[in-house]
């Protein structure tokens, strides 16, 4: 794999991303958010492990550590996505939830001392004012603890990416993946036998074709597929472009919605010139920080000069 086709894998996984909210209205409310994730975490788990058995003979100390560093705090974006979504609309949780990009280069200067560049730093800008426009007049009357619990999960979320840019050079990528897999799935059964405990409910899942159609799209395509990708990609694109290229989900779900909604019946979001223009200026911000795209823009206008 090399910097483009990561690029490309990263872009595909974030298009499953973005229509899993489509899956995901299929489970009942009366399910446990953490049977949800004990269920698909397990099966994902599984999943890869049928793909990569024979990697867990290379395992070692380090890396089940690094494995559980990682799986804590996806769990931790999970758990404050969960408490943070509760109270607020789906397109403010979105847009809360796609700005986690500014943490990373913050993160990264305290924890690595890496300063991002100044076109990173434009991008960034650019990215946030795309965002910014997406979001219009959603952004009034939203600063209740609801979007501080997302606020949350953005810092987990940009911790983790940099965690795995940081584990992946030294560490196998597939041992990784099945391990935050594994962890998830201990930590989101802790939760559901407390949950189940404290509210005297028991710890029972649906039977019906709809649930396990989301269970096995989410435990496939986001647990399975994503984890494995996005820990392979990031070997070749850095922390930050990685952040900007899935904070890019809101701009995905956004132009899939009509299809979506014709395919499976859902509401489709209304399409605004605003939001048109908001998912443009988000592209080009996405575009300004990634270093091969204006490193080629640098080059060619030196070669026109020449």
């Amino acid at each position: 794999m090399n910097k483009t086709e990561a690029n490309i894998s990263l872009f595909i996984i974030t298009f499953f991303s973005a229509i899993q909210y489509v899956f995901l209205a299929n489970i009942p409310e009366s399910v446990s958010d953490f049977a949800f994730l004990t269920v698909t975490n397990l099966i994902g788990f599984g999943i890869a492990f049928a793909f990569f058995f024979g990697e867990l003979f290379r395992i070692d100390k380090k890396q089940i550590i690094q494995s559980l560093v990682l799986s804590a705090e996806l769990f931790g974006f999970n758990l404050f996505v969960l408490l943070g979504t509760s109270g607020v609309g789906a397109t403010v949780s979105v847009c809360v939830l796609s700005a986690y990009f500014l943490f990373v280069p913050l993160f990264s200067l305290i924890l690595f001392k890496k300063k991002p560049d100044k076109f990173s730093l434009i991008g960034i800008a650019t990215a946030l004012m795309g965002l910014m426009i997406i979001l219009n007049r959603d952004i009034s009357g939203i600063t209740n603890i609801h979007i501080l619990y997302l606020v949350a999960a953005d810092v987990f979320f940009a911790l983790y990416i940099l965690t795995v840019s940081h584990y992946t050079s030294k560490s196998n990528p597939s041992i990784l993946a099945m391990g935050q897999m594994f962890f998830n799935a201990i930590f989101a059964l802790i939760f559901w036998i407390g949950e189940a405990h404290l509210t005297h409910t028991p710890m029972s899942l649906p039977s019906d074709a709809k649930f396990w159609g989301s269970v096995l799209f989410i435990s496939l395509f986001i647990r399975g597929m994503y984890g494995v990708v996005q820990i392979y990609a990031q070997r070749y694109v850095s922390a930050l472009n990685t952040s900007l290229i899935f904070s890019s989900e809101i701009i995905v779900t956004m132009l899939m919605s009509p299809v979506l909604a014709l395919l499976f019946g859902t509401q489709a979001e209304v399409i605004t010139p605003l939001k048109i223009v908001g998912a443009i200026v988000m592209t080009g911000g996405i575009l300004i920080a990634d270093s091969s795209f204006t490193d080629g823009i640098r080059r060619r206008l030196t070669h026109e000069k020449k």
